[in-house]
């Protein structure tokens, strides 16, 4: 039987051992700042490329094809979805799932299709310019607004304004992050959730809610999560329902959505999806305590292989990032200590004297994480808190910091 050929497009590798466990041959287009020679040298090929640049993308997947042909196409990686889906509809092989993620990809287009039909309502304007956006504010009161680009990632520009008078700096900071209009929302108050979801043929499954931790406002970079969520019945149900509808309306086909949510007084509400797994190793944490493999699962629906069987390992698991900011470091110490300590899973420390770190504006610019696993959430948590506190890190403060 001919090893089964797959095309990636990006991705920070953790895939690659998923498709070296099932003996599936891969090739990848990877942008620059991301190549890697120890991933070089398992592909069949390798491309290092703006694979943004969709013209170039499907020259070269065709080129590809044609010479050693594909099985499946599959990102897991925001800029990838797109053009991983336009290369499966073009090369007509498994893979294309393009309506989904134009509709997540544009958060605008995705509050619109909302809206039309009644589900998890949220007030919001696509604004031009500042002005745009200070008579959206006051049309909602005057209220605080959420203002992010349209089609960003990783917490990139997300900023809250709650008066007219931090509008203009705060618009300028989001206006940084993107070259169209700003994406301004009101802002969701209640506790903050994720979900992961697998969908295999179009069925959806909901496989775990993620609880998450944020800095403090006016941003929302995320410093920890934890799985499985503490919700009670009524919640989980809640937030259960509304995801399967989302799913569906988005035609959702194969593979995973990562959705954030809050949880308000009047119910869930979706803050925004993307249709691949959860970053920050959140897919990890679910793999922790679910046994779901994600993108394992995704491949195999792809490729028509046999779907692995799940097993579990732990009951919860928690992550908590190193997020310090407008920092110099002067000296890092207890790191042996930490990735020792009860339920370390894994303990990835990126700090060092004489680091000079600015302001933590998207989660690029966290500097590692520990993971842990305990018996249920809160110890889970704990001892997430705990390693990450034995990791001593002696900084000197330079400015204050930004917005």
């Amino acid at each position: 039987m001919t090893q089964k050929h797959v095309l990636l497009v990006g991705g920070p590798g953790s895939e690659l051992d998923k498709l070296d466990g099932l003996g599936v041959r891969y090739s990848m287009m990877q942008l620059p700042e991301r190549a890697s020679a120890h991933h070089r040298a398992r592909a069949a090929r390798y491309a290092v490329m703006d694979y943004r640049e969709l013209d170039e993308v499907l020259a070269l997947a065709r080129d590809w094809h044609s010479a050693d042909p594909f099985d499946a196409v599959a990102s897991f990686t925001e800029y990838g979805l797109y053009p991983a889906s336009q290369c499966a509809r073009a090369l007509g092989i498994p893979g294309d799932n393009l309506r989904a993620v134009e509709l997540t990809r544009d958060k605008s287009k995705c509050r619109e299709l909302l809206d039309r039909h009644g589900l998890s309502p949220v007030r919001h304007r696509l604004c031009e310019n500042v002005e745009d956006a200070r008579r959206f504010m006051r049309e909602l009161g005057p209220a605080p607004v959420v203002l992010k680009p349209r089609d960003g990632g990783l917490s990139e520009g997300v900023c809250l304004a709650e008066t007219e008078l931090q509008l203009q700096e705060r618009w300028e900071f989001t206006r940084r992050a993107t070259q169209g209009p700003v994406l301004a929302e009101e802002f969701l108050v209640g506790p903050e959730f994720s979900v992961e979801s697998l969908s295999l043929g179009g069925r959806h499954e909901i496989v775990a809610v993620t609880e998450k931790e944020t800095t403090q406002l006016p941003r929302f970079v995320e410093v920890g999560h934890r799985i499985p969520a503490r919700l009670d019945d009524a919640s989980r149900t809640a937030i259960e329902e509304l995801i399967t509808d989302f799913l569906t309306l988005i035609d959702q086909k194969d593979g995973p959505v990562h959705t954030e949510l809050r949880l308000t007084a009047s119910g869930p509400r979706i803050v925004e999806a993307q249709t691949r797994v959860g970053g920050d190793q959140i897919w990890e944490l679910c793999e922790l305590v679910s046994g779901a493999d994600l993108m394992t699962e995704t491949f195999t629906a792809l490729l028509g292989l046999p779907r692995p069987e799940r097993r579990p390992t732990a009951p919860a698991a928690a992550i908590r990032f190193f997020a310090y900011e407008e920092v110099s470091v002067v000296g890092v110490d207890g790191i042996p200590q930490a990735e020792s300590a009860p339920g370390v899973v894994r303990l990835d420390c990126r700090l060092g004297a004489g680091q000079t770190l600015g302001p933590l504006a998207s989660s690029t610019d966290r500097q590692g994480y520990v993971l842990c696993t305990g018996e249920n959430t809160g110890a889970a948590v704990a001892r997430a808190e705990r390693a990450h506190d034995l990791v001593r890190v002696e900084v000197a403060q330079f400015q204050e910091a930004a917005p």
